[in-house]
């Protein structure tokens, strides 16, 4: 089920913008929508210029207040600034509210929202991911396959921390895997995105082995 998302600062005319119109972007699933506590009434030239030079403007986004989107039932509420932080309003159902806040660009050169455009790509976006993988386990699935081992890691994975347990097998961090199970494995390739990945193990390794690794795995399973 898509998840609905409204992103809130004080002039809802930059950061909130800019929020809004990534969340769109890259994440599957959501739906974003911002508005302000004070609305200016309009979107800020240089936060419109920012998305379209990055492929991200819509016509469908403008200033507005809360109340023009009260039919909408939000999954998550995102405060940008201080001031949205501290005026949110309550809403009728109950709604996760946290804030990730970000410097106000208005008013500067271009190159200041540059720097916003890339701040909230950055840091918003896995914080969204992140309050939504909290909501669901992760979950692992072993397969034994003619040429090796299949792992398919469904809910709160990241596709990074597959790529850091294999790159701590390759390395020689890795403790979770016996010395004996590291040798008879030929390549290992991870696919997919976040809360969907599929690690492949090439050769004559043995479900069990890769199961008991697993369960002894400190990137999968730290608190």
């Amino acid at each position: 089920m898509n998840k609905h998302i409204l992103v809130l600062c004080t002039g809802n005319s930059c950061r909130s913008i800019i929020a809004e119109a990534l969340i769109n972007k890259y994440l599957d699933g959501f739906t974003a929508y911002s508005a302000g506590v004070a609305p200016s009434g309009k979107v800020n030239p240089n936060a419109k210029k920012i998305l379209e030079a990055n492929d991200a403007w819509s016509d469908a986004y403008y200033s507005k207040t809360v109340e023009t989107l009260k039919a909408i039932e939000f999954d998550l509420v995102v405060t940008v600034c201080d001031n949205a932080k501290e005026t949110c309003p309550i809403f009728p159902k109950p709604t996760t509210v946290i804030h990730v806040g970000f410097e106000d660009p208005d008013g500067q050169e271009y190159e200041a929202f540059e720097a916003t455009y890339n701040e909230i790509k950055e840091a918003l976006l896995p914080k969204v991911k992140e309050q939504f993988n909290k909501e669901k386990p992760m979950n692992k699935n072993v397969f034994k396959m003619t040429d090796g081992v299949k792992i398919s890691f469904t809910g709160a994975v990241q596709k990074q921390q597959i790529m850091k347990m294999v790159e701590n097998c390759s390395t020689g961090a890795c403790e979770c895997m016996s010395d004996a199970t590291k040798k008879k494995i030929t390549n290992m390739q991870v696919d997919g995105k976040d809360g969907d990945v599929e690690l492949k193990l090439s050769g004559e390794i043995a479900k069990e082995e890769i199961e008991e690794a697993l369960a002894k795995s400190k990137v999968l399973n730290k608190s």
